[in-house]
């Protein structure tokens, strides 16, 4: 579910060897002693699992653990979709019609701003810090900060 949500963060399996070397093979290999949760992004679990179908789900709910924020952070595919159709259309549209495309722009930069504040809003009421938010905008935790410190109140107390 999470691969096709999110490219190159896949539920990989590593096989512990008796050896100690941890195999990427796609199938277990002979004499595997062990189960280890990895991603494609190249994070590895913390600890190795019993070489039985109960390690097997052990490491992969543990690699649930790590895609859990990710998949939390990852905007849907589908409106993404929908974000490049539009930017692609109002970039034809600016070449053949641009003041019918400035008006388009315009109408997006009046709600842009406000449902920005009012997301960052409510991540800071969700206890989010300033660092996941400007991740998540691609800027950094100052710039987030800077930008939307008046527009959401403190995080809460832990």
């Amino acid at each position: 579910m999470a691969e096709a949500t999110v490219p190159g963060h896949p539920n990989l399996i590593g096989f512990r060897l008796p050896d100690g070397t941890l195999s990427t093979d796609a199938a277990a290999p002979v004499g595997t002693v062990g189960y280890r949760a990895r991603c494609g992004c190249g994070w590895v679990g913390a600890s190795d699992y019993p070489a039985a179908e109960e390690g097997r789900w052990m490491a992969t709910s543990e690699w649930g653990g790590h895609i859990r924020p990710i998949l939390a952070a990852t905007p849907p595919g589908w409106l993404l979709g929908r974000s490049d159709t539009l930017r692609d259309n109002v970039a034809e549209l600016a070449t053949a019609w641009p003041l019918q495309a400035l008006g388009i722009l315009a109408e997006v930069e009046r709600w842009q701003r406000p449902l920005i504040e009012r997301a960052v809003l409510a991540a800071r009421e969700a206890g989010l810090s300033w660092a996941e938010i400007g991740n998540a905008l691609g800027v950094s935790r100052q710039a987030a900060h800077e930008r939307f410190r008046n527009a959401a109140p403190p995080k809460p107390p832990a």
